[in-house]
């Protein structure tokens, strides 16, 4: 078996509070694009949960795609007998604030799911998922969405109704949600951003000004990109994106990019 992990981006993310449990309450709206990983399946004969990926910088030992599979076995089978050979080929950049360790760890629920024929709904991998992180849900759901809480609870919603292109831009740097968000200071003066004005705050990140003090590569990013036409970051980082109706506007821009980034042109989608 072999599945596609598709990458999202945030079109705004706004952070509103710290929770007592030490998350953050967010709004904000995941929209899928053809970025992906591919993921392979193989059933094994024996008990073990193998893993392999031609990324270096992920360990064969710890990583989401063995955390979503050791949990699904463990809620399924208390005896521990199933195993897998699971190999990712990795496409999304790690730590860019594209989601792709949440959608890896949710396609493995979705596709051990099959493999292993355990016959769970949607809503139990849901509930699965949470643990493995807050984007986790959404990747499983399959639909672009209105996100909040943090980030859970969703709103299927198609804010992008024809097919949109964008320039993504990796600027090389692994940036850690957990850290952003412990660095980050909540303002006084809290916007809310719903479906109904969100329009008007697409590209917002609440990010924005920290990551912009702490790497001056996405300052320049941004600046290209914003006199250009339109930039954001998404997540919490480190990727930016800029938004275009058709594809030679991408590709015109992509140009300006300086060659030292990675870059992507990919379009959007509503289901995965």
């Amino acid at each position: 078996m072999i599945l596609k992990s598709y990458a999202k981006i945030n079109l705004f993310l706004n952070i509103v509070n710290k929770r007592d449990d030490g998350f953050h309450n967010i709004e904000t709206f995941f929209q899928f694009i053809s970025l992906y990983d591919e993921i392979s399946f193989s059933k094994s004969t024996d008990r073990f949960i193998k893993f392999s990926s031609n990324n270096k910088l992920l360990s064969d030992k710890e990583n989401l795609c063995i955390d979503a599979a050791s949990l699904l076995r463990d809620y399924v089978d208390k005896k521990n007998k199933l195993g897998v050979s699971i190999n990712l080929k990795k496409n999304i950049p790690i730590g860019g604030g594209l989601g792709g360790g949440s959608s890896n760890a949710a396609t493995v629920l979705l596709g051990l799911n099959k493999l292993w024929k355990c016959n769970l709904k949607k809503d139990d991998l849901v509930d699965l998922g949470k643990n493995l992180g807050s984007d986790v849900p959404v990747f499983i759901e399959g639909f672009s969405a209105f996100g909040q809480d943090i980030g859970t609870s969703l709103k299927r919603y198609d804010y992008i109704k024809k097919k949109k292109f964008f320039v993504i831009v990796n600027p090389n740097i692994y940036s850690s949600s957990k850290i952003m968000y412990n660095e980050y200071e909540i303002n006084d003066c809290i916007k809310h951003i719903n479906l109904d004005n969100m329009h008007l705050n697409i590209g917002f990140n609440s990010f924005e000004n920290l990551l912009c003090e702490k790497y001056p590569e996405i300052v320049e990013i941004l600046g290209i990109l914003r006199k250009n036409g339109n930039g954001a970051i998404s997540g919490s980082g480190s990727c930016l994106y800029s938004i275009f109706d058709d594809e030679n506007s991408a590709l015109n821009t992509i140009k300006l990019i300086p060659r030292k980034y990675q870059t992507y042109i990919v379009h959007s989608l509503n289901r995965i």
